[in-house]
């Protein structure tokens, strides 16, 4: 990344084409380049990560597009500039981009350090992000003390979540219990074992985000679905446990603290019969429940045993469960001693209503769907949530303190001076594109995303650019946004 410019400007020459042909090229080129460099210092690259990089690849554009840095001395101390403008107007809508850019930027500088001889370059670079990183990144975040209850922990959540509120009200109570056990450990406290159910993309994870925002508790994010009973094929509950344990800085005591939430956990109760004709899962589940149940697990870092006790650890258990209504009328025919549907008293065969999978979901139904008995008995509370509707997505585009529609606003104003405006029927069809894909409102920051590249590519160029006004056309017929400068003229930003 040192040599980003240099890198572009040689593409950059190489290229002869039309204007609009050549921006198209460039911008790619940009987004290969950044990409190139992160597969060369990590294995692992998340949706979160592929986020973050469109917001350096911004940065980017925006030294670009600064007329008053010189071409030939623009560098990636340049970038750094802009981030630390972004920082100081606010950490809390930059701040993980910014932090996970600033990780990436220091590895990456490191590995060009290491395979050079002289790193005065990459010795000014790393001074520069140790700086922000102090900064911005060193200071005590709020914690959750014992003055902060349930309902302030749920306000928190209001900020930032579009509805949901039977989810961030079992969540909200679980940290508060949780933050009791941690603060006495010489009491016996009931454990929290939360389970949240609901469809791709309708908040589970960012509730949790933000829980992790308030809390001085390390916390990992894991996909349990690809858990095996095997020590020597695939992952198993100890990977989880030492992802943990590295994430509290290798400090026993702090990671047997932490919040473990585990994503996908409907996978593990359906069966997965192996070559043997055994249910693999069923032995996940059973490994599980020694994990869960709060005993000492033996986890193995750099080759030596550690024994890692989890029963003050909080698990935050989560899946869809595609199908568990059709449970939930079986455990309701049983009850009712009624044969097939027929009687008055017989549960209707129609699509249950939220509120109704809510007074009805219970340990027998998760029993019937595949989960342990034990397991089961391990769950100390159940919250449903719904699928996010069209109004929802328009909310979660707009309200939340941070929203999507902020950021780009914000970015826009820092890039060029200009306002940007979305109409109704432009929020009204993003909306509706990101409730026809199968990941809910995950699907927003990839169509926001899509449909203002070019803009905040283009923008800064445009001399006393005012206003830049996106409608429903620029979003589904891939329309040219309309301008307004300060002399009043309107035309298109692409000319």
């Amino acid at each position: 990344m040192i040599n980003i410019f240099k890198e572009m400007d040689k593409k950059r020459t190489g290229l002869q084409m039309s204007r609009a042909r050549l921006t198209e090229q460039e911008t790619v080129g940009v987004s290969e380049y950044i990409l190139s460099r992160l597969m060369l210092v990590s294995d692992d690259i998340k949706n979160a990560d592929v986020d973050a990089l469109g917001y350096l690849e911004m940065l980017f554009f925006r030294v670009r597009d600064d007329k008053r840095i010189p071409a030939e001395t623009r560098s990636l101390l340049n970038i750094l500039d802009k981030l630390e403008d972004d920082l100081d107007y606010s950490v809390e809508i930059f701040g993980d981009r910014a932090s996970y850019i600033l990780d990436f930027l220091e590895a990456d500088t490191l590995k060009a350090a290491v395979e050079k001889t002289s790193n005065e370059r990459e010795r000014i670079v790393l001074g520069r992000i140790l700086r922000l990183k102090n900064k911005f990144f060193t200071k005590e975040r709020e914690s959750v003390k014992e003055n902060l209850r349930p309902r302030e922990i749920k306000d928190y959540l209001d900020r930032f979540v579009i509805g949901q509120d039977d989810a961030k009200i079992a969540i909200s109570t679980a940290v508060y219990g949780h933050g009791k056990r941690v603060r006495h450990p010489g009491e016996r406290f009931a454990p929290d074992v939360v389970l949240l159910i609901g469809p791709s993309g309708c908040g589970k994870t960012e509730i949790m985000r933000r829980i992790r925002d308030i809390t001085d508790y390390p916390m990992v994010f894991t996909d349990v679905s690809s858990l095996g009973a095997s020590q020597y094929r695939g992952r198993h509950k100890e990977d989880i446990l030492l992802e943990l344990y590295e994430e509290s800085g290798r400090k026993k005591s702090l990671a047997e603290k932490g919040i473990i939430f585990m994503d996908e956990f409907d996978k593990l109760l359906l069966p997965a019969v192996s070559e043997r004709g055994v249910n693999v899962h069923d032995d996940v589940q059973s490994q599980m429940l020694t994990m869960l149940e709060g005993s000492e697990v033996e986890i193995k870092c750099d080759g030596q045993p550690l024994l890692f006790d989890t029963s003050r650890i909080l698990f935050v258990l989560a899946g869809a469960f595609q199908g568990i209504d059709e449970y939930i009328r079986t455990d309701k025919r049983e009850k009712s001693n009624i044969p097939g549907s027929i009687g008055f008293k017989a549960v209707l065969e129609k699509d249950m209503n939220l509120e109704y999978i809510r007074e009805n979901i219970n340990h027998e139904v998760l029993m019937k769907y595949g989960m342990k008995r034990e397991l089961a008995g391990r769950v100390s509370g159940i919250a449903v949530l719904e699928k996010l509707k069209l109004d929802d997505m328009i909310r979660i585009l707009t309200e939340p303190e941070d929203s999507l529609v902020k950021r780009y606003e914000r970015e826009l104003m820092l890039s060029s001076g200009a306002e940007l405006i979305f109409t109704e029927d432009a929020l009204n069809a993003i909306a509706q594109e990101a409730i026809q894909t199968p990941v809910g409102a995950r699907a927003l920051q990839s169509i926001m995303g899509k449909v203002l590249r070019g803009i905040m590519y283009k923008a800064p160029g445009i001399k006393g650019l005012k206003r830049v006004i996106i409608n429903e056309a620029v979003v589904t017929g891939g329309a040219e946004p309309l301008t307004e400068t300060e002399n009043g003229d309107e035309k298109s930003i692409y000319l």
